[in-house]
C-alpha cells in the first residue's frame, strides 16, 4: 500500500510542479504587460479595467424575470379590458365640411377623356370633362391607344424593377434621347412618377449647406422637394422679379468673406414654367438674365407647361425662344398633356449621369412600363409631325373659353392668355352681395359655394372640380377657385356648352342669400 501511495505522489509532484511554473510565468507576463502598457498607454489600461469591471458587473447582476411580476387576470377582467380598450385613429377625424366634400366627390367609370362617364348618379349619359390635364387630348387617341396595347405583347404590364438593376428597357432609352431631342438639351432621364421626379431632382443636387431662392406660389411638389433638400430657403413674392432680385442681392453679400467648406455652397434658383395654382407663367428671359448677374443655376418645373408652351409644345424655353442650356435642371412630366405616365429630367450629360445614382426616386422605384412609355413617345411624335393641329386648336380653345367666361357678371378669370389650365372664382364684390347677414366669408364658406357651383354645372352636363390643397402645408395658400383645364379634343360647340353652363351655375348660385 506504501509503495503504491509513494508512486501516486512521484507522480503527481512533477504536474503540480508545471501548473505552478506556468501560473507564474503567466503572472508574470501579465504583470509585465500591465507594466509596458501603463508606461506607454496609461489611457488604453484605463479603458481596459474599466471593460472588465463591467464584465463583472454584468455576470453578477441580478436578472430580470418577466414571469416574476406576472399579474394573473381571470376571464372577466380580461374581456372587461378589451371591451374598453379604444385604438388612436390613424388619421385625425374628419370635419364636417371635409365629410360633406368627400360625400360629394365625383368618380368616373370607364377610361379617363373629354367625355367621361360617372359612377354616381342614375343618369348615366356621359359628361363634358374639363376637370383634367388633357391639355391636347391624347386620352381620347385610339390610335395610341391600340399601338400601346399591341406592346403589352412584348413588354407585360411592368418592368419589375429599378432602372438600375434590371428595369431599364430600350423602349426607356429611345424616349430618354428623343424628349433630349425634343427640347434640344443635351441629356435627359425617366423617371417613373412625375411626382417623385421633382422630389428627386432637387434634394440630387442641391443639399444641407447649399442655398435655394424659391417663388411663394410653385406647387405642393416643389414645395415638399426643397423641405426634403434641407437647404437654406429664401422665397420671393410670387413672379415678382424685384423681390428676386434683392434677395439675390442679400444672399450674396452675406456670403462675401465666408470662410471654410461652406464658403461656396451650391446657388438655385427654383420656379415653375406655368403655375399649377395660378395658371401664371414665369418670365424666364428675367430669370436667366438674373442667374447670369449674380451666378445662380436655375431649376426650372416644366410639368405643365411642356407640351402646351411654345410654337412646338417644347415649354417655357420653346415659348421665349431661349436656349434650353439656359436652364440648368429643367424637370417635366409625361402624365399632363402627354397623357402617359412618369417624369423627365432634362440637364448636361453630367448632370444626368449623377442622377443615375442618387436620385431616389430613380434608384429606388420600378421603372416606368413599357406600354406608356411606348404611349408617351407615340405622343410627342405626333406633337412633332403636326404640333398646329393640337397646339393650335387648344389655343383656339383657351382664348374662346377665356372670352365667354370674362363675360360673365360675378365671375373671376385668372391665369395668362396663352394658359390652357384657367381658375375662375367668385369675385370679392360678388360674395360681398351674397352675404345676407354682412359678414366676413370663411375659406370654408368659399368652398363650399364652389361645390355647389360644380353641382349645378354637373346638372348641365359639365364636369368642374374645385381646386384642393392640403392646407397646412401650402406655403402660400391660394384662395379658393375652380381649376378648369382646356384641352384640344374639346369641340366648339362643347366650349361653348361650358361656358353656358358656368354662367347658368353662377346665376343661380349668386341669387341665393347666405
Amino acid at each position: 500500500m506504501d509503495s503504491v501511495t509513494s508512486a501516486t505522489f512521484v507522480a503527481e509532484e512533477p504536474s503540480h510542479g508545471l501548473v505552478r511554473k506556468a501560473w507564474d510565468v503567466t503572472f508574470r507576463m501579465g504583470l509585465r504587460y500591465i507594466k509596458n502598457s501603463y508606461k506607454d498607454d496609461p489611457f488604453r489600461t484605463f479603458l481596459e479595467v474599466c471593460l472588465i469591471g463591467f464584465i463583472v458587473w454584468y455576470i453578477t447582476k441580478q436578472k430580470y424575470n418577466i414571469g416574476t411580476n406576472e399579474i394573473v387576470l381571470s376571464e372577466k377582467e380580461i374581456d372587461e379590458l378589451v371591451d374598453e380598450w379604444k385604438p388612436e385613429p390613424l388619421v385625425p377625424a374628419l370635419t364636417e365640411f371635409e365629410r360633406e366634400a368627400l360625400d360629394k366627390a365625383v368618380m368616373i367609370d370607364g377610361p379617363n377623356g373629354t367625355k367621361v362617364r360617372l359612377a354616381s348618379g342614375t343618369n348615366n349619359k356621359p359628361v363634358l370633362n374639363f376637370a383634367s390635364y388633357n391639355f391636347l387630348g391624347f386620352l381620347d387617341s385610339p390610335e395610341l391607344g391600340k399601338h400601346a396595347v399591341e406592346s403589352l405583347r412584348k413588354y407585360g404590364v411592368g418592368s419589375c424593377g429599378p432602372p438600375g438593376f434590371y428595369g431599364t428597357l430600350d423602349v426607356h432609352m429611345e424616349l430618354e434621347k428623343q424628349i433630349a431631342a425634343f427640347i434640344g438639351h443635351s441629356s435627359a432621364i425617366l423617371y417613373s412618377q412625375a411626382f417623385t421626379t421633382t422630389l428627386s431632382v432637387i434634394p440630387c443636387f442641391s443639399k444641407r449647406s447649399d442655398i435655394i431662392v424659391a417663388d411663394e406660389g410653385v406647387n405642393f411638389a416643389v414645395q415638399k422637394a426643397i423641405y426634403l433638400s434641407r437647404s437654406k430657403v429664401y422665397w420671393y413674392k410670387h413672379n415678382d422679379m424685384a423681390d428676386l432680385e434683392r434677395i439675390l442681392k442679400d444672399v450674396n453679400k452675406q456670403l462675401v468673406g465666408r470662410r471654410g467648406k461652406n464658403a461656396l455652397p451650391r446657388k438655385f434658383i427654383v420656379t415653375e414654367g406655368l403655375f399649377q395654382n395660378t395658371g401664371d407663367i414665369t418670365p424666364l428671359v428675367d430669370l436667366v438674365e438674373l442667374k447670369h448677374r449674380y451666378k445662380y443655376r436655375i431649376i426650372l418645373d416644366e410639368s405643365y407647361s411642356f407640351g402646351v408652351l411654345g410654337k412646338r409644345g417644347a415649354g417655357l424655353t420653346d415659348h421665349f425662344n431661349i436656349d434650353p442650356h439656359e436652364v440648368d435642371l429643367l424637370i417635366g412630366a409625361l402624365c399632363y398633356a402627354v397623357g402617359a405616365s412618369g417624369g423627365f429630367c432634362c440637364a448636361d450629360k453630367d448632370l444626368v449621369e449623377h442622377q443615375r445614382l442618387s436620385g431616389l426616386g430613380y434608384c429606388f422605384s420600378a421603372s416606368m412600363p413599357g406600354i406608356l412609355t411606348i404611349a408617351a413617345a407615340d405622343a410627342i411624335q405626333a406633337l412633332e409631325v403636326d404640333p398646329d393641329n393640337y397646339l393650335g386648336t387648344m389655343r383656339e380653345n383657351t382664348t374662346l373659353l377665356r372670352t365667354l367666361l370674362k363675360r360673365i357678371p360675378g365671375l373671376q378669370v385668372d391665369g395668362v392668355a396663352e394658359s390652357p389650365l384657367i381658375h375662375i372664382r367668385l369675385s370679392p364684390e360678388t360674395l360681398v352681395r351674397m352675404k345676407r347677414s354682412g359678414g366676413t366669408w370663411t375659406k370654408t364658406d368659399i368652398d363650399c359655394v364652389l361645390i355647389e357651383l360644380s353641382e349645378e354645372a354637373l346638372k348641365d352636363g359639365v364636369l368642374l372640380m374645385r381646386a384642393t390643397y392640403v392646407d397646412e402645408h401650402e406655403r402660400l395658400l391660394p384662395n379658393s377657385s375652380i381649376r378648369i383645364c382646356v384641352s384640344s379634343a374639346h369641340t366648339r360647340k362643347e366650349i361653348e356648352k361650358c361656358a353656358h353652363a358656368i354662367k347658368s351655375a353662377v346665376s343661380r348660385i349668386t341669387s341665393k342669400k347666405r
